[in-house]
């Protein structure tokens, strides 16, 4: 786990900047978020996230049914994976991306890994906890 060293709320403020200008990015560039659950949802929502979204963990079905549900609906069209940045979540993400573009499904990477260098840097593992970077910023 990456160590965090207490930095000044200007340091968060530009980080919520750029959070915004990629979840801008994402508006405009993909059909569809993938995340693990309502409460990743709720919190890329709160941060500007007006994309369709899929919840994998939710949806409550096994992989390859989730892929062949995400495949039917978005078949040449570009998704994101929004799981989480622990192991489970990057191995999961990597097996989800693979199994979509077998299918036909482009998988948007680059933003992904925008987000991950940015929220790892400062502890922050999982979607759900991207408000953490408001509430440094106001402390």
């Amino acid at each position: 786990m990456a160590s965090r060293k207490r930095r000044g709320w200007k340091h968060y403020l530009e980080l919520e900047a750029r959070l915004k200008e990629i979840i801008s990015e994402i508006n405009y560039s993909v059909s569809a978020v993938i995340v693990e659950g309502k409460r990743d949802e709720e919190a890329l929502r709160a941060a500007g996230l007006r994309s369709p979204v899929v919840q994998f963990a939710s949806s409550g079905l096994p992989v390859f049914a989730f892929v062949e549900e995400v495949v039917a609906g978005y078949k040449g069209y570009t998704v994101l994976i929004l799981l989480d940045f622990d192991q489970e979540g990057r191995e999961m993400a990597e097996r989800l991306a693979q199994q979509l573009e077998e299918g036909g499904v482009k998988v948007e990477r680059t933003l992904r890994g925008e987000i991950a260098q940015m929220l790892i840097r400062e502890g922050i593992m999982r979607m759900e906890e991207i408000h953490m970077l408001r509430r440094r910023a106001s402390v």
